[in-house]
């Protein structure tokens, strides 16, 4: 099953307050990018977040993850879907403990 565009919509609209949102598809499904940062993926039109050991703690759900096989993601908390403020509080939360991503090689 894929992403419907109706979900596509719905998260753009949930995730207004985090800087520079895009969806970029990628293997059927989405990857999720604020200002060129990979932070979440949309898989089966629901919503998982790349997790690090400070912000497991976050999620009521630890066990779900986007892919089988998938590393360091969770999905996100229904309540979260609801308000913009504490979700795009959790991305920013999220963003700032991830590792910066390598230089590309020429």
């Amino acid at each position: 099953m894929s992403t419907s565009k109706e979900t596509l919509d719905f998260l753009r609209d949930a995730l207004a307050l985090v800087p520079e949102v895009s969806f970029r598809p990628m293997m059927g499904e989405y990857c999720v990018y604020s200002a060129g940062r990979i932070f979440g993926l949309v898989c089966d039109d629901t919503l998982f977040l790349k997790t690090t050991p400070e912000t497991l703690h976050l999620f009521a759900d630890k066990a779900t993850r986007a892919y089988p096989g998938s590393r360091n993601t969770a999905q996100a908390n229904a309540e979260w879907l609801e308000d913009r403020e504490k979700l795009a509080e959790v991305v920013l939360y999220t963003l700032a403990r991830l590792p910066k991503p390598k230089p590309k090689r020429r």
